[in-house]
């Protein structure tokens, strides 16, 4: 098991390449078997990494990250945070987050992240135009082609 403070330290890197938009300092954060889960889609591996960075970048000029909580439990960082930006079409970006990311020798190895996806409604040319569902389905463009995520009941 890894250490809180390792943990938080890789956390940290891994928002302020994010930030940087630093494709390879994002992509050195992860284990190359690991998989990252938005919007239902689940990627896999460095292309998958790839993938979800070329879809947010697409879609976001400018991203910045407000820790609101934090929670290790593990090798598992769990957090709570606010994000603001600049989209692709100059718009503000304002958004609440989560993310939990499991950890594996000081990298990500899964990452689940959670957050409304109508915030991206105005870079994705959807308002007035689309709400629920299909700006999923807008939304979830450019990370295909994709795995669907399957949850068991």
């Amino acid at each position: 098991m890894q250490s809180e403070s390792s943990i938080r330290r890789a956390a940290a890197e891994l928002d302020e390449a994010l930030e940087a938009r630093d494709l390879d300092r994002v992509i050195a954060c992860f284990t190359p078997d690991c998989t990252v889960e938005l919007l239902g889609v689940r990627l896999d591996g460095h292309e998958g990494v790839r993938r979800w960075l070329d879809w947010v970048f697409s879609h976001v000029e400018r991203i910045e990250f407000s820790p609101r909580a934090i929670s290790i439990d593990g090798d598992t960082f769990i957090e709570e945070f606010g994000v603001t930006g600049r989209l692709s079409n100059g718009r503000r970006l304002q958004s609440d987050w989560a993310e939990a990311l499991t950890y594996r020798d000081a990298l990500v190895s899964s990452l689940r992240l959670y957050f409304n996806p109508i915030d991206f409604a105005p870079a994705l040319g959807a308002i007035g135009r689309a709400v629920g569902p299909a700006v999923v389905r807008l939304a979830r463009r450019g990370l295909e082609p994709f795995e669907p995520v399957r949850h068991s009941r």
